[in-house]
């Protein structure tokens, strides 16, 4: 839905956006990561036809934005930080008027975009009265208006209190689920980790990684193990020692003794090297020979599971399962390391239920784009 290839923008002497591409399916919502300064805020208004990129090209849904902006505004919903609002009017007001700019014929669009945005209960209020989070909200009605095909968003939970970030956060997901493509740029890392499916990370005018979260993780992962037992990037796999896994295997797997429940279908072809998803990730540190590229089962990720019973005793019960690295148990229940995809988890779940064991609570740690990010980028300002 959004594609963006080779491209480059400068202010001055300054290359804000050197040579960024990336992708975005339709139905995603990406996130759009970087420090002050790091050419996000371009890149989003080339992508709104409001500024012409110096070299390379931005397709909305096949259309370059450069050739035909008057087709890519009609499919896009553009809203940036900080937007104005006009305060002297009522909600309904507000909304009335963008719908006549808009040219939407039907006045029934206007409560239909009410009602999404759970603010009916303001229509009648005057914008001026409104708290921040409120008038976020009715930045997003503005947008969805004239039901564009792609949201692009820029810092929308910009400071707005716990609350009102949680209800943006969940109004996201809605209208992804109506088949929305989403684009969105943001600070709050935690809150991107929970709500994206796939992100880009621009440092200095650079992309240095773009791809669906898990997935970046796992590469960055295998990164280190190859690093830890000394594969060169390019080389081949280093010879088996004592205790090492076969490839496409792992402690517990069927072939390997002492397996205690039935492995994930997928389990054992996780992935390809290649990811197969239009992860790229780019040395991005001095000294950084490359990525290196190993089967992404060799990453590592962690799980709190929340259980009725003793922790202990279901603790011996994942001991040596498929894809289990490590069960640690403190007072809030366990933390299962795994290695895998995420229907190792799933394997993990069932397996305890058929055994009697109550789980009450999954959730995977959600540190990963914070990680991710402090590995990946250097702090420096262009």
């Amino acid at each position: 839905m959004i594609r963006v290839r080779h491209l480059w923008h400068r202010f001055g002497a300054y290359d804000v956006l050197r040579d960024v591409s990336f992708e975005v399916g339709a139905g995603e919502i990406f996130g759009f990561i970087g420090p002050n300064g790091a050419g996000k805020t371009t890149t989003i208004r080339i992508m709104a036809t409001l500024l012409e990129p110096m070299a390379g090209r931005v397709e909305i849904d096949g259309i370059d934005v450069s050739m035909d902006p008057d087709a890519v505004r009609r499919m896009i919903g553009y809203m940036p930080d900080h937007a104005g609002v006009y305060d002297r009017i009522t909600v309904r007001e507000y909304l009335e008027f963008f719908a006549d700019a808009f040219d939407v014929a039907s006045p029934r669009v206007v409560d239909a975009v009410i009602e999404l945005t759970d603010i009916g209960r303001l229509s009648d209020k005057l914008v001026i009265t409104m708290s921040k989070g409120q008038k976020q909200r009715l930045q997003l009605a503005r947008i969805l208006l004239h039901d564009p095909k792609v949201l692009i968003l820029d810092e929308p939970a910009s400071d707005l209190d716990p609350r009102a970030r949680i209800e943006i956060r969940d109004l996201l997901g809605e209208l992804r689920s109506l088949g929305k493509t989403i684009f969105l740029s943001s600070h709050i890392l935690t809150e991107l980790s929970d709500v994206c499916t796939s992100i880009g990370i621009l440092e200095r005018g650079q992309l240095v990684v773009a791809g669906p979260i898990a997935e970046i993780g796992a590469r960055l992962e295998a990164q280190r193990a190859a690093a830890a037992i000394g594969h060169a990037p390019g080389a081949g796999p280093a010879p088996p020692g004592p205790g090492a896994v076969a490839p496409g295997g792992h402690p517990g797997h069927p072939a390997h003794p002492g397996a205690r429940y039935p492995a994930h279908p997928g389990a054992a072809h996780a992935g390809h090297p290649d990811m197969g998803s239009g992860v790229v990730v780019r040395p991005t540190h001095p000294g950084n020979p490359g990525f290196v590229a190993p089967s992404p089962l060799l990453a590592r990720r962690r799980v709190k599971l929340r259980v009725l019973g003793q922790p202990a005793a279901v603790a011996q019960l994942l001991h040596g399962g498929p894809g289990v690295d490590s069960v640690e148990v403190n007072p809030g229940g366990l933390v299962v390391t795994f290695v895998g995809p995420e229907g190792v988890i799933a394997d993990m779940v069932t397996h305890l239920v058929r055994n009697g064991v109550g789980v009450v609570g999954v959730e995977q740690e959600r540190n990963e784009l914070e990680r991710i990010f402090l590995e990946v980028t250097r702090g420096d300002m262009q």
